[in-house]
């Protein structure tokens, strides 16, 4: 019997009147995605985390992980504001290539987006470590008033908890799933161990579907590394690590981030961050033991799987603890992203400022150098912090390359 189109139409009507409007899924042209504070972390993600997906990130204990779910929190309460700035850029560069049409649709998508969340999201966290400090979050400039925190660390509860929750909550944030176990589990004796029952309990998560609105809900797993015993790591160096292999969690990640053990980091004479402790400055010692005073971390992450852009990037950031002046107390860093550390990065990746012995060369649109030129990565880094107009073309670059 030969197809006829026509029947489509009739399908549609009769799958819709049956089963309802989510029967048959609805693309979003807006692409809405809520972005991280790191910029690199977000060209890494092609945009950051789609909405109305699930994420998964992995990785040791003290490797970052719950610092990004800080800066999403932040972008989520901000959304009007975070993605405003990046459609900008996006609208810049069609405008740039006059591509009238593509700019002009990229207005209609970010009026859609401001309107579907003008006042931005609230997050549900559940915070099965009871390890969520308040007090930092608000030094992030997180408001916690939009903010609900749940110590509970039973899977079945929080499963169901999350559920209700979509009804009010953009972001969603499991932290960490490992931490999590099963009723079964809980019930068994000392020195027992029920197998495979924590897995078990997450297959609920499939009846998240049934409240989990794609349009307006993202939910994000949060993973401790484990040892794999029995084999050897690379160089054969102690068993290497994976996130726990709970199936249900790895198949419904359409983002899932590898996060690297992350390296300390110093202030220097100027101070910036840095990895080397020789170059720490000996103004910021540490109380109680020999050595510098820690500043700050990097974070490496990988992304493992990106089913909504491009995988297998990778992103280097960093974040800056509070330090004081030893003397006064006068507070010389604050918390938050290293960003200009991250800028200066890509602009060196991308040709926009090349190194020439000691020196940032800053190039034209040619790739030819202008004459402007900085001495030390101190103060081209300043002149990052200091000229919006070179920030904004670093990112309308990046911008590019999702």
């Amino acid at each position: 019997m030969p197809l006829d189109p026509k029947a489509r139409d009739l399908w549609r009507a009769e799958m819709l009147k049956e089963y309802g409007d989510d029967f048959i899924h609805t693309p979003d042209p807006t692409n809405a995605r809520i972005m991280f504070r790191s910029p690199m972390l977000t060209w890494a993600t092609s945009g950051g985390v789609k909405i109305g997906h699930f994420g998964r990130w992995y990785g040791p204990e003290g490797s970052g992980k719950s610092l990004t779910n800080l800066g999403l929190m932040w972008s989520a309460q901000n959304f009007p504001q975070v993605t405003t700035e990046w459609y900008e850029l996006l609208i810049h560069n069609a405008e740039q290539e006059r591509n009238k049409i593509k700019a002009a649709h990229l207005k209609q998508n970010l009026k859609k987006l401001v309107n579907r969340f003008p006042n931005g999201m609230d997050t549900m966290f559940f915070d099965t470590e009871q390890r969520f400090e308040e007090n930092f979050a608000k030094q992030l400039g997180i408001d916690m008033s939009r903010v609900e925190i749940s110590d509970n660390n039973t899977i079945e509860e929080i499963t169901e908890s999350a559920k209700k929750a979509f009804s009010w909550a953009g972001l969603v944030i499991i932290d960490s799933a490992t931490n999590a176990e099963s009723i079964e589990s809980a019930n068994v004796e000392a020195g027992g161990y029920a197998v495979g029952a924590d897995a078990r309990a997450w297959k609920r998560i499939r009846n998240m579907q049934k409240t989990f609105d794609r349009r307006y809900n993202t939910l994000i797993f949060v993973d401790q590394m484990r040892a794999n015993l029995g084999s050897l790591g690379k160089n054969n160096y102690g068993p290497p690590s994976a996130p726990p292999n709970v199936r249900i969690l790895r198949h419904r990640a359409s983002l899932a981030i590898a996060y690297d053990k992350g390296q300390w980091l110093y202030l220097d004479k100027n101070l910036m961050l840095t990895d080397d402790l020789k170059k720490a400055s000996n103004d910021f010692r540490a109380l109680g033991r020999d050595g510098k005073e820690v500043a700050g971390i990097e974070l490496r992450c990988k992304i493992d799987k990106n089913s909504t852009g491009k995988p297998f990037r990778n992103a280097r950031l960093r974040f800056r603890f509070p330090v004081a002046e030893r003397r006064t107390g006068e507070v010389v860093q604050r918390a938050g992203w290293d960003n200009s550390f991250e800028l200066l990065e890509m602009a060196t990746h991308f040709d926009i400022m090349e190194i020439g012995g000691s020196y940032y060369y800053l190039l034209d649109e040619e790739f030819e150098r202008t004459g402007d030129k900085w001495h030390g990565e101190a103060s081209a880094r300043s002149a990052l912090e200091q000229e919006p107009e070179l920030r904004d073309r670093i990112m309308a670059r990046v911008a590019m390359d999702l």
